[in-house]
C-alpha cells in the first residue's frame, strides 16, 4: 500500500513538472491526464493532508519519549514595615523530566493507529486521483465523440451541397425543375443548421474539458486521437476477486476497521496500571544587589534534585472504563456492517457494469456492421441518383439512414469506452492502466 501511495504522488509530481500550456496545441489523452493531475485542487489538498498524516505518525506523538522542561525565573519582593524596608530578589532555574514507562501498551497502540491513519490519508488521496483520471478519460472521449459527430454531419452537409449544386446546374440548363431545386436547397440548409448546432455543442464540450483540466477559461485546446474502444474479454469471477483486493475505496474501509480495532485496544489499555518516572534539579541564586538581608545569602547557590517513581491504578471511576470499551466494541461492529454493505454495493455495481459492458460490446459490433451497410448503400444511392435511377426523395432517405446509423455507431463506441472505464475503476486498476 505504501509503495502505491508513493507511486501516486510521484505521478503527481512528474505531472506538475511536465505541465505546459496547451493554447491551440494538440493534446493527447496522456497530456490531458498529466495536466489534470497537476492542476487539480482536490488532489493538491489531498497531498498536503497526506503530508500532515506523515508528520503526525511518530513515536513522539504516540507518547513514547519523555517530556523535558526547563524553566528560568526572576523573583523580587519589597516589604515596608515600621519604616524598615526589606528587599528580596533571586534568580531560579529548574530542569525537569517526566516519562511514562508503562501505560498498558497504549504507546504501541497509538503508534499503530497513527500508521493506519497515514495509510487512510494516502488511500483518500488515491481515490481523488482515480476520480480525476476517470473524469478526464470520459471528458476527453466526450470531445472525441462530438468531433466525430460533427465530421459525420459535415459529410452529410457536403453531400447535400453537392446535390443542390448539381440540381441547380441542371435547372440552369433547363433539365431540372424549380421544385427539385427548392427541395435540395431546403435539405442543404437543414444539414447546414445541424452542422452549426453540432459545432456549438463541440465547443461547449471542449470548454467543459478545459474546466476539468483547471486551465484558464480562455485556453483553446485541440485534442488528437480517435474514438476507439478496447475490446476486452472479462471474466466475472476474476473481476470480483480483483475488486475485493484492489478497490481503493474498499481498502480504505478495511483500514478504517483497523483504526476502530486500535481504538478498542486503547480503551482496554485503561485497565492496566500506569508507571511513571520523574526527575529534576533546581537551584536559586540571590545577588547582593537585590537583597537587603545579608543572612539570606546563605541560601544562594544551593540546589536540590529528585528522582521519583509513581505507580497509579484506577480502582473505580463510575464504571467509565467498561462503558468506553463497550462503546468502542459497538463502533467496531458498525464498521464491520459498513464494510459488508460496501462490499455488497460494489459487487452489485460490478455485476451491472459487467452485464452492461457485454451488451454494449455486442451493440457496438452490430452498429459497426450496420454502418458498413449504410455506407455501401449511401455510395450506391449516390451513383444511382446521378444516373437518374432513383428519385431525389429516395436519395434523401438513404442520406438520413446513413446519418442516423453513423451517429448510433459513434455513440456505441463512447458507451463501450465509458463502461470499460467504469470496470477498470471499480476493480482498482485505473491508475495502473492510465496513470503511466
Amino acid at each position: 500500500m505504501k509503495k502505491q501511495i508513493i507511486y501516486i504522488f510521484t505521478l503527481i509530481l512528474l505531472s506538475a513538472y511536465s505541465q505546459r500550456g496547451y493554447s491551440q496545441e494538440e493534446m493527447t489523452l496522456n497530456d490531458a491526464i498529466i495536466t489534470g493531475l497537476a492542476n487539480n485542487f482536490d488532489i493538491q489538498i489531498g497531498e498536503m493532508n497526506y503530508k500532515i498524516a506523515q508528520v503526525q505518525n511518530s513515536w513522539g506523538n504516540a507518547g513514547k519519549w519523555p517530556s523535558i522542561s526547563l524553566s528560568l525565573g526572576m523573583n523580587n519582593s519589597l516589604n515596608d514595615r515600621f519604616n524598615e524596608t526589606n528587599q528580596t530578589g533571586y534568580f531560579s532555574g529548574s530542569l525537569q523530566a517526566n516519562w511514562v514507562l508503562f501505560d498498558g501498551f497504549a504507546v504501541n497502540i497509538r503508534k499503530s493507529r497513527l500508521e493506519y491513519l497515514e495509510r487512510i490519508s494516502g488511500g483518500n488521496a488515491a481515490v481523488l486521483v482515480e476520480n480525476t483520471i476517470q473524469a478526464i478519460i470520459l471528458g476527453f472521449n466526450n470531445v472525441l465523440l462530438e468531433q466525430e459527430r460533427r465530421e459525420v454531419l459535415e459529410s452529410v452537409m457536403n453531400l447535400s451541397k453537392d446535390r443542390y449544386d448539381y440540381i441547380q446546374h441542371k435547372a440552369d440548363l433547363g433539365a431540372g425543375s424549380t421544385y427539385e431545386v427548392s427541395q435540395a436547397k431546403g435539405d442543404w440548409l437543414t444539414d447546414r443548421a445541424n452542422y452549426l448546432n453540432q459545432d456549438m455543442t463541440l465547443q461547449s464540450t471542449k470548454r467543459q474539458l478545459t474546466y476539468l483540466l483547471a486551465l484558464a477559461p480562455e485556453s483553446e485546446i485541440e485534442i488528437t486521437g480517435s474514438l476507439t474502444p478496447d475490446l476486452m474479454e472479462y471474466e466475472l469471477a476474476a473481476l470480483i476477486d480483483k475488486m475485493t483486493t484492489e478497490n481503493r475505496t474498499l481498502q480504505n474501509q478495511y483500514l478504517n476497521l483497523s483504526v476502530l480495532d486500535k481504538a478498542l485496544q486503547l480503551e482496554k489499555s485503561a485497565r492496566y496500571p500506569t508507571l511513571s518516572f520523574s526527575t529534576g534539579i533546581s537551584s536559586n541564586y540571590y545577588p547582593d544587589g537585590l537583597n537587603t538581608n545579608d543572612n539570606i545569602a546563605a541560601f544562594s547557590g544551593t540546589y536540590s534534585t529528585f528522582a521519583n517513581l509513581s505507580l497509579s491504578y484506577n480502582l473505580f471511576n463510575g464504571n467509565q472504563v467498561n462503558r468506553n470499551i463497550e462503546i468502542a466494541e459497538i463502533q467496531e461492529q458498525i464498521g464491520e456492517v459498513q464494510l459488508a454493505d460496501m462490499k455488497s454495493q460494489l459487487t452489485i455495481q460490478l455485476h451491472d457494469f459487467f452485464a452492461l459492458y457485454n451488451v454494449r460490446k455486442e451493440l457496438y459490433e452490430l452498429q459497426t456492421e450496420n454502418l458498413e451497410t449504410a455506407q455501401l448503400n449511401m455510395d450506391l444511392s449516390t451513383e444511382k441518383y446521378r444516373n437518374g435511377a432513383i428519385s431525389s426523395f429516395d436519395f434523401r432517405n438513404a442520406q438520413r439512414t446513413y446519418l442516423e446509423t453513423a451517429i448510433r455507431q459513434i455513440q456505441s463506441v463512447y458507451n463501450l469506452i465509458e463502461t470499460n472505464t467504469n470496470l477498470i475503476r471499480i476493480t482498482g486498476g485505473i491508475i495502473a492502466e492510465f496513470g503511466e
